[in-house]
């Protein structure tokens, strides 16, 4: 899961290229960057989502699956290669946005992730989205992996800890390209895993990669631009010398709200991305060297019990169970604003709307006050909106304009329910 920050900016992308798009399924652009290698982009939301595809002889290889809604207009991309659907899949790491897209192509593609993928993808948050035997990893390895596909020398290399802990780079050596997922993300700040990941560890990891490449490789993120070594070092720099300065700032007495105020990273403005700004690169870092040495937070998530109390008994026995959690068990799990909205999404992704709704609500009710009340009801009127309730999907976009006048989402979405009745 990504920093409460990043999770925030995402959703609100979503919500706003949806907006724009009326809500209609991204297009995949298909680029060829070498004699076999083509490169495919779509829009993830505000953010560039790629797959890397390797086709020839042995048949076709790709390089993460892109989100499960688009999915199918991925496997049709693919198809216009001419060597049908993937023999092979290779996740560089856990997130949804690389991963979910396996669930679409069936039994017959072998997947293969670090060891850590197939835990991360049936825990959790990830278990909301259900992932079926056939979408997980059936290969995984710890440490390296060599695979001889369309006549070179595919090297996969595990690099866990900074991103997430289950990432890996896929280095096609022939064609010199290497798929990095976001441990070089360009010239852009990286998000990083609130659970697994770790920012400290970022500039030693990335360095690791670094060293192992040669000169002349091409370096893929799964987000940022295409980009060179030397980009990667540039990319390594920030990281050495944004950590430095937030360290100093923290050590002088400064809280992250002082140096974001002081705009401490000005200098790094141009490495920010939609869903990390320099305020939020700054949070991160600050999270992150404020808890150097002390151990991770251990109460458990309340993914698992509000995932198989739906499951067994239906979401008003979820949200009964999360009350009662919260009275007598506080210490053991932990109760926040963001893994509601969390499992919000979730259910409402997987087009559990009803779900949705509650959740939605439920967190609404519990942070009246919170970053997601607005968003809550956005999300919550679109749901009312797919379940063909149009009056309460009014009322629920009218909550959100009371929370947030001006909110650029809800007035759009009235304007054409008002239309629409007309």
């Amino acid at each position: 899961m990504p920093s409460p920050t990043v999770l925030l900016t995402i959703l609100c992308l979503i919500l706003l290229a949806s907006c724009a798009a009326s809500e209609e399924e991204p297009v995949w652009k298909v680029t060829q960057i070498r004699d076999h290698i083509y490169e495919l982009t779509t829009d993830g939301g505000g953010y560039a989502v790629k797959v890397i595809a390797s086709v020839g002889d042995d048949g076709l290889l790709i390089v993460d699956a892109g989100q499960k809604r688009t999915a199918e207009d991925l496997k049709t991309a693919l198809q216009t290669l001419g060597y049908g659907l993937p023999a092979i899949i290779i996740n560089t790491h856990s997130h949804i946005e690389h991963t979910a897209g396996n669930m679409v192509f069936g039994k017959a593609p072998v997947i293969i992730g670090h060891e850590n993928l197939r835990t991360r993808l049936t825990s959790g948050g990830f278990l909301f989205d259900e992932f079926p035997e056939e979408a997980l990893p059936e290969i995984t390895f710890a440490d390296s992996l060599n695979l001889f596909f369309n006549g070179e020398l595919v090297r996969l290399v595990a690099f866990p800890g900074a991103h997430d802990d289950s990432d890996i780079i896929v280095w096609f050596t022939g064609s010199k390209i290497v798929c990095v997922g976001a441990l070089v993300n360009g010239r852009h700040f990286p998000s990083v895993d609130e659970k697994t990941g770790d920012v400290l560890k970022y500039p030693e990891i990335t360095g690791r990669v670094i060293s192992l490449l040669p000169e002349d490789v091409t370096i893929v993120p799964g987000h940022g631009e295409d980009c060179t070594l030397a980009d990667a070092r540039v990319f390594h720099d920030m990281l050495v010398k944004t950590t430095e300065i937030v360290r100093v700032g923290l050590a002088q007495g400064k809280d992250a709200a002082t140096l974001q105020k002081e705009d401490v990273l000005a200098d790094w403005a141009d490495f920010e991305i939609s869903y990390v700004d320099r305020a939020t690169w700054i949070e991160y870092l600050a999270t992150g060297l404020a808890g150097e040495g002390s151990p991770r937070d251990t109460r458990e998530t309340l993914h698992e019990p509000m995932y198989y109390a739906i499951k067994q008994q239906g979401v008003d026995a979820a949200i009964k169970q999360y009350h009662e959690l919260k009275a007598s068990r506080r210490d053991d799990y932990k109760f926040d604003e963001d893994t509601l909205v969390g499992i919000a999404y979730k259910l409402y992704t997987n087009d559990k709307y009803p779900e949705a709704v509650k959740f939605f609500e439920l967190c609404a009710g519990e942070y009246p006050a919170g970053k997601y009340t607005a968003l809550c009801f956005n999300f919550t009127g679109n749901a009312y909106s797919k379940m063909n309730n149009r009056e309460l999907a009014i009322k629920s976009y009218r909550r959100a304009l009371e929370i947030a006048p001006g909110d650029e989402y809800a007035t759009k979405k009235l304007e054409e329910l008002d239309a629409e009745k007309k």
